[in-house]
């Protein structure tokens, strides 16, 4: 049974504040994002015009940036009804090769095999207790070749123990669970770097996962 803390943090962490808004929707988390996203675009092949699915897309610097790119046919998605009002301000000039919608992304409203390619920048983190649902529908949802491309923060060992202890049903992302989760949906890692971030309470990390690859892992590390 889910305690009142467990139902408090979930819904702290799952909801941005005015603050945190305030930072991922400017113009300098934009052109981080799209940073981002060439460097990881750079590790990775995808079909001619693919079929791409985001996660958290905040205010569409990634997806404008996969139409622009890969003429990519892009379903950006967010939890947050303000975000996708705001992307669909900006995106507006895309036309038809966006579709933006409300989703949870604990379940997906899409067919099976839908994606060449499903991109997650930082969202994760955001659901404490129900990634593991994230990398089961995102799998689903994927082409047999699919990708799944992502960053996120992970809570260092030291930490996600006592927050576990304290939020027993909010199980908090760690990088090791996570790539045990991905290999039990046939995933196989074909990219991942790495940084440290305050002070070593967290972990950045940067990844590519594909089901094509299966039990096959071929890493980049990069300590920082």
């Amino acid at each position: 049974m889910e305690s009142r803390g467990d139902a408090w943090w979930k819904r702290r962490m799952m909801r941005l504040t005015t603050i945190e808004k305030r930072a991922v929707n400017s113009p300098e988390h934009a052109r981080r994002t799209v940073e981002i996203g060439l460097s990881l675009l750079e590790h990775v092949s995808l079909p001619d015009r693919p079929i791409c699915l985001e996660l958290g897309c905040g205010q569409g610097a990634l997806a404008r940036l996969l139409v622009e790119r890969l003429n990519a046919r892009m379903t950006a998605t967010d939890l947050d009804p303000t975000q996708v009002d705001l992307a669909v301000a900006r995106l507006k000039d895309l036309g038809e090769h966006i579709s933006l919608r409300v989703v949870d992304a604990r379940e997906l409203p899409f067919a099976d095999g839908t994606f060449d390619a499903v991109f997650s920048f930082g969202a994760m983190h955001h659901i404490p207790g129900g990634w593991r649902r994230v990398i089961a529908d995102v799998a689903r949802v994927l082409t047999p070749e699919g990708r799944f491309i992502f960053t996120d923060y992970y809570v260092a060992r030291w930490l996600a123990a006592p927050l576990n202890r304290l939020f027993p049903s909010s199980e908090q992302l760690m990088y090791e669970p996570l790539r045990e989760a991905l290999a039990e949906r046939g995933f196989g890692i074909t990219y991942h770097t790495w940084e440290r971030q305050a002070g070593g309470l967290l972990t950045y990390g940067k990844t590519i996962a594909s089901k094509a690859a299966g039990g096959r892992r071929t890493s980049k590390h990069e300590t920082r």
